[in-house]
């Protein structure tokens, strides 16, 4: 369930920047573990000094509005390979990541639209930590099934 709200907030993030997006989906994206999210999540709680509740708020799925926890989605989202601070989110890689590995996507379909209007609708929102969550929020709201059916596998 974790992994899931990581994707689908890397999702929201990439969808925060949409207009840069064609410069990031050339690359092949791998998509990423529930070993990978648990290594991320530790590396970034570390990276931001996130104390002991906010991490077990994390691990909960619960991501308070404040800066410490801004700065770690944004750090999640680095990790998952979905979001830049001076490109913002790439739309591709979180679909990609959404769907799963060998599935395949299509960037037309509703869930695309919706990543991309989390993205768009947050891309000028403060610091990139504040993009980064505000959009990633977005997107789970909007898809938290999704996400969480994402990173069970």
């Amino acid at each position: 369930m974790k992994v899931l709200l990581v994707l689908l907030l890397g999702l929201a993030f990439v969808l925060a920047d949409h207009d840069h997006d064609h410069h990031h989906h050339h690359e092949p994206y791998v998509v990423k573990t529930h070993d990978d999210l648990v290594t991320y999540r530790t590396f970034c709680a570390d990276k931001v000094h996130a104390g002991e509740e906010l991490v077990e708020k994390y691990k909960k799925w619960q991501y308070p509005d404040d800066a410490v926890t801004h700065c770690y989605l944004e750090c999640i989202f680095q990790k998952f390979g979905f979001y830049e601070p001076e490109h913002g989110f790439d739309v591709h890689k979180i679909h990609v990541q959404l769907a799963g590995s060998g599935a395949q996507v299509n960037h037309s379909d509703e869930t695309h639209q919706k990543i991309a209007h989390c993205a768009e609708t947050h891309s000028k929102e403060g610091d990139s930590c504040s993009k980064a969550y505000h959009a990633g929020m977005c997107f789970m709201n909007a898809n938290l099934q999704l996400v969480q059916h994402s990173v069970q596998v």
